[in-house]
């Protein structure tokens, strides 16, 4: 915590009281402004009196107090909470230290760095928490003040300054909630962790630690608050309106998928403890699933490659291959046989779009200058490269898509000819131009069915 100035920490205790005085009546000022504006002169009296006399009760002579006789007697700080588990549990809570080093795998309150504390207790003495958490300044709270003994502040709780230092010390005492004797209830789960199991057989002589956890409130509040964070903000909602904007700046969002919630108190989440009311009693779980395993890219494109229609491509689609292999040698002239051909060279197809796509979407704009790929096939997977500085004459052989289109066709029906031919040597040479048209018509009409479902080949 930073030193702040005395003045400001002998005002907070005034500066809280006001702020918990303004929220309790909020309703009330605006009622008064209103009638005043009106001219009710005998509601503007009625809310008066009834707003000094909540003034009267947020003084610092009425309020530190009842606050310190009653009101942290009824509640229970900590960081980890028994309500959490059940909201009748009346077990200890408890205010969490790191006090050894723990492994760097485990993550838990340890590794957060929260300005969060809880509470719960009686509903009605709930303010003084909200006292505890009010902001002196962006870096300090009134609870930082009272655990550090801050001489100025404790000087303001009283007129009498042993009274003061009394106060001081109880509240100090609630915050830092010292357990001797851990109270548990039959509402906490246990679980009875055997310690001397590899020492011991006989059942009868085997010692237990018996283990009660309890809610770690702090840390799924700091999470409540970052994941709200993340999916709320103002820049984040803004990138997400834009993504269909074509004028806006497009500026990368967060979604969070398969994310749940459970509800912890039901109607009335103030009986679980402050945060929870916080938060509704919402509470966010993130996927516990087994991870997805992405494999590679199946198709790497060389840096010496001066064609995607290669060897590796070759590989990549080689099932397909070998099944329009299979259907060429069937000599049976029925339908079955032609629809075979058919489909392996829709699937050999869909194989190098596929490919293609990977490349165009996953490496980044301009990567075609460093690769030996030939100049018409670079504008064809390289298309981020045109709205780089400097690639004028880039762009606009791309957009004369006509020209460099036809091309891409007749370099895949020459490469899936020249494979047919390598298969069948000894018929290589029926392999000639009207089999290569057949494969330009193949991709013009796979094009034209992407085209038709708005998956542009060449775009």
């Amino acid at each position: 915590m930073n030193d702040i100035p005395p003045e400001l920490a002998s005002n907070a205790v005034k500066a809280a009281l006001t702020s918990l005085y303004d929220k309790k009546t909020e309703i009330q000022q605006k009622q008064l402004s209103k009638a005043i504006e009106s001219g009710d002169h005998k509601k503007t009296a009625e809310l008066k009196a009834t707003l000094a006399e909540a003034k009267e009760k947020y003084t610092v002579g009425n309020w530190i107090p009842d606050a310190a006789t009653r009101m942290a007697k009824q509640l229970n700080f900590g960081t980890h909470i028994s309500k959490g588990v059940h909201p009748d549990a009346k077990g200890d809570n408890i205010s969490f230290e790191a006090v050894n080093h723990l492994p760097a795998t485990l993550v838990g309150t340890h590794s957060i760095d929260s300005n969060y504390i809880d509470a719960n207790g009686n509903a009605a003495a709930l303010p003084l928490a909200a006292f505890f958490d009010f902001e002196v300044d962006k870096n300090t709270k009134i609870r930082d003040l009272i655990l550090t003994n801050n001489t100025d502040f404790s000087a303001s709780l009283a007129s009498d300054q042993g009274l003061a230092n009394t106060y001081q010390q109880t509240f100090k005492t609630a915050l830092q909630n010292i357990i001797t004797e851990p109270v548990t209830h039959e509402r906490n789960k246990q679980t009875l962790w055997v310690t001397n199991a590899y020492e011991e057989t006989d059942i009868a002589q085997l010692d237990y630690i018996n283990i009660i956890p309890l809610y770690p409130s702090v840390l799924t509040h700091e999470v409540y608050q970052r994941i709200n964070h993340l999916k709320f903000s103002d820049d984040n909602k803004v990138a997400r309106d834009n993504r269909f904007k074509k004028t806006a700046e497009q500026q990368p969002y967060v979604s969070l998928n398969d994310l749940a919630t459970v509800q912890l108190g039901g109607t009335k989440p103030q009986n679980v403890s402050l945060l929870m009311s916080k938060q509704g009693g919402r509470n966010y779980l993130l996927p516990s699933l087994p991870p997805t395993i992405k494999q590679e890219r199946a198709f790497k494109l060389s840096k010496f490659a001066n064609s995607i229609f290669s060897a590796a491509m070759e590989y990549n689609a080689r099932e397909a291959i070998q099944n329009i292999f299979k259907a060429i040698k069937d000599k049976r002239n029925i339908v079955d046989v032609r629809d075979a051909r058919k489909h392996a060279t829709d699937e050999v197809l869909h194989q190098i779009f596929a490919a293609a796509e990977d490349i165009r979407s996953n490496l980044p704009a301009g990567w075609s200058k460093d690769y030996e790929l030939d100049h018409i096939e670079k504008l064809w997977l390289d298309p981020k490269r045109a709205d780089l500085d400097g690639e004028e004459d880039f762009k606009a052989e791309r957009e004369q898509d006509d020209a460099w289109h036809s091309q891409i066709i007749h370099r895949f029906a020459r490469w899936l000819n020249t494979l047919m031919q390598a298969e069948f040597k000894q018929i290589a040479s029926d392999f000639g131009d009207a089999e290569h048209l057949e494969w330009e018509r193949e991709i013009e009409d796979m094009k034209k069915r992407y085209e038709r479902v708005g998956k542009g080949v060449f775009l």
